[in-house]
């Protein structure tokens, strides 16, 4: 059976919990005081801010007890999906390090495999209420020109949601957490890029309305019934998004799967125009390279954990205490 990393998500403070017999284990064995992510049980990386520029992204793992239940049992599954969250984040930064996009949250290049540095980035649902119309068009073609550029390279994101949208210091709209992202050869690429269209129809109608049919939703089931009224064409357009409901409305019934995003994009830019997105100021090369020069500085005083294993060794001392899983069943 092939099981796919749940989705999760970075950039606003956690309040993770963990059993009391499972020791949480991180690759960097420093206290990081700051965690962005959220959820009471991270299934993809954790995210620590180190300072106002710069976040640091992590796998995780337990210690493995020599008694395994069903509780342990859920947490080293837990951990088992965050190495292949980490794998498919690296994938897509490697691709996009050979053809970058301004719209993709910059990776910070430092010579590490076990973490992600990344530039530090502002939850659009936190900018949204200072914006205007022509900001919030241009982010809508900054998306799909984003979308677009993934599709190019092969991926489809995976967990396309308003809560993986940022605005950078430059006032750019920037795509993140892509630890749920497939490649065009995988088994559950079909799949994943027609939830995908839906998650783009719903970061549509959120950037030009400020509606999120999600927000504020307290249960499992109150998403499947949203969901639910969604695919069966009950979504309601806020004014703001008129303009674009054909659109919208194809992504959220399912009948825009088919569609290549780039076919969105042209839709899109048909409907609100086009304008050059490179009139607003880039942040400098320079001052990239001096957030990595940070980053080196901070790894070179960072003190390994030696209880971190790596997945294959994971995997393998979990074999030795019974438990039978082999790493491609998350994959």
């Amino acid at each position: 059976m092939c099981t796919k990393a749940a989705p999760a998500t970075i950039y606003r403070k956690c309040n993770h919990k963990t059993d009391v017999n499972m020791n949480f284990i991180t690759p960097i064995r420093d206290k990081l005081d700051h965690c962005l992510s959220i959820g009471q049980a991270p299934s993809q990386g954790l995210v620590y801010a180190l300072d106002a520029d710069i976040v640091i992204k992590m796998p995780f793992q337990y210690s493995i007890p020599d008694d395994l239940d069903d509780n342990a049992i859920f947490y080293l599954n837990h951990a088992l999906q965050s190495f292949v969250a980490m794998e498919r984040e690296l994938a897509v930064y490697d691709a996009i390090a050979i053809r970058p996009h301004t719209n993709i949250v910059r990776r910070l290049e430092v010579n590490s495999s076990a973490c992600l540095f990344l530039e530090r980035v502002q939850p659009l649902e936190q900018m949204w209420p200072n914006s205007n119309k022509m900001m919030r068009h241009r982010w809508i073609r900054e998306l799909v020109d984003a979308i677009s550029w993934l599709e190019e390279l092969g991926f489809t994101h995976g967990d396309l949601a308003v809560r993986n949208l940022s605005v950078d210091s430059a006032n750019r709209l920037k795509l993140f957490d892509f630890g749920s992202a497939t490649t065009h050869d995988h088994y559950g690429y079909e799949a994943d890029v027609k939830r995908d269209h839906f998650g783009l129809a719903t970061c549509l109608h959120y950037i030009l309305t400020g509606v999120e049919p999600f927000a504020n939703v307290d249960s499992a089931q109150e998403v499947r019934q949203i969901e639910s009224r969604l695919l069966m064409g009950g979504g309601t357009i806020e004014a703001g998004a008129k303009a674009l409901t054909d659109v919208i409305q194809a992504g959220w019934t399912g009948q825009a799967a088919p569609t290549k995003f780039s076919e969105v994009k042209e839709r899109v830019e048909a409907i609100i125009g086009v304008t050059d997105l490179d009139i607003v100021s880039a942040t400098s090369e320079e001052h990239y390279q001096r957030l990595e020069s940070r980053c080196v500085e901070w790894l070179k005083e960072a003190t390994v954990d030696q209880r971190w294993m790596n997945p294959e060794d994971y995997c393998a001392a979990c074999r030795a205490q019974g438990y039978e899983v082999e790493m491609d069943i998350w994959r």
